[in-house]
């Protein structure tokens, strides 16, 4: 198999959340960080609340430290859509949750504009993740919460952190 078609072949049957499927690939031997034609890995783009398929992936040597074109890691992507049990996964293999996006945003600032509230204490509380870091834009975690209109975020900031 080439590069670029194995990774297409290993990143469609993520996206298609065929766990099986993906499993064979692997073990046919698919390079699990190889970057599809879209420059994503078969983690990147893999249905996010398919956790069996992120095991399986990150078991299998998947780094969850790659960055796409825009800068964001799978944990940005995780943090943006809401994805507890996803990101629980990624941070028992040690995903690192202070890489910024190339808009200087860490998954923290992404979980906050959404209003994902539990990845935010998640992200803060039990990964360390810095709320206190600054975008590109020079925007806190806090601030961009506010600037969304994210109440629930902003309101457990307030409580529980000095803001």
């Amino acid at each position: 198999m080439a590069d670029v078609s194995e990774a297409n072949s290993l990143s469609t049957a993520a996206v298609k959340g065929n766990q099986r499927e993906v499993e064979f690939l692997l073990e046919v031997g698919a390079n699990v960080n190889a970057k599809n034609e879209f420059g994503r890995t078969a983690l990147q783009v893999m249905q996010l609340g398919h956790v069996g398929i992120a095991k399986v992936l990150l078991h299998a040597g998947a780094d969850p430290n790659l960055k796409d074109r825009t800068g964001y890691t799978v944990v940005h992507d995780t943090a943006r859509a809401g994805f507890c049990d996803t990101l629980q996964i990624l941070l028992q293999y040690k995903a690192d949750v202070n890489i910024e996006d190339d808009g200087g945003n860490l998954p923290l600032h992404l979980a906050a504009q959404e209003g994902h509230l539990d990845i935010v204490k998640i992200l803060i509380q039990k990964a360390n993740c810095d709320p206190n870091h600054r975008n590109k834009e020079g925007r806190t975690v806090y601030q961009v919460a506010k600037m969304y209109e994210r109440e629930t975020v902003v309101k457990w900031m307030e409580e529980n952190l000095d803001m």
